[in-house]
């Protein structure tokens, strides 16, 4: 049973999460956590959203990177939202924690209106091949590096493919105009530039990996 504010939800889904964030935490010490409202109840929500995520801000002793970076990047591109919460499991305090909005149908919704498109997700890798590399015309090589998070198409990945054909085998002094269709130019240089004034110490720019599309 998860309670929040008062009103207790039952049967929610609950595992650890992250990759280097749940390896590099010593025994004993809290970790992030994935929490499904919809896990045995698929109309249970909260607020209107059916997974919850609760980070640890793993390195940051200040608790802060990230909701500021969420409060100002939200006035340039879509950004997840994130606040702050208590949490408290069998009676005993593990302290603050950041409660993160998901990049899935319900961030869509909420951003876009709609629950269609496409979404990507790359996990985190050390080999760090999914910063849009053009890796051939065949699928099979994205299929490795690229999750689908989104309904499965063969447009989906041809479109994928094709972008990154694009921004590796296009003249620069044509690239604008080449990827105007198929990329909002606009917006992928505001999320690099705050990637870069924010120091993101993981993600696109950083390692290739462990971001969504």
């Amino acid at each position: 049973i998860v309670t929040i504010d008062g009103t207790a939800y039952k049967d929610v889904g609950v595992r650890f999460r992250g990759n280097s964030s749940y390896r590099m935490v010593p025994t004993g010490f809290k970790r992030s956590f994935n929490l499904a409202f919809d896990f045995a109840h698929p109309d249970q929500q909260v607020g209107g959203y059916n997974t919850l995520y609760l980070l640890k801000a793993n390195s940051d002793p200040t608790f802060v990177r990230t909701v500021l970076y969420s409060e100002i990047a939200r006035n340039y591109i879509p950004i997840p939202k994130v606040n702050f919460v208590r949490v408290v499991i069998n009676g005993e305090s593990w302290g603050i924690y950041l409660n993160a909005q998901q990049f899935n149908k319900d961030f869509l919704r909420h951003v876009y209106g709609t629950t269609g498109g496409v979404r990507w997700k790359v996990p985190g890798s050390p080999r760090g091949r999914g910063g849009l590399e053009y890796l051939g015309d065949g699928v099979e090589p994205y299929t490795a590096i690229y999750e689908l998070k989104s309904k499965e198409t063969d447009k989906a990945w041809t479109d994928l493919v094709r972008l990154c054909r694009l921004l590796n085998t296009t003249a620069p002094e044509h690239l604008e105009a080449v990827l105007a269709p198929h990329l909002d130019v606009e917006a992928a240089l505001k999320f690099l530039a705050l990637e870069v004034v924010f120091v993101n110490t993981d993600g696109y720019w950083t390692r290739a990996s462990d971001y969504s599309l």
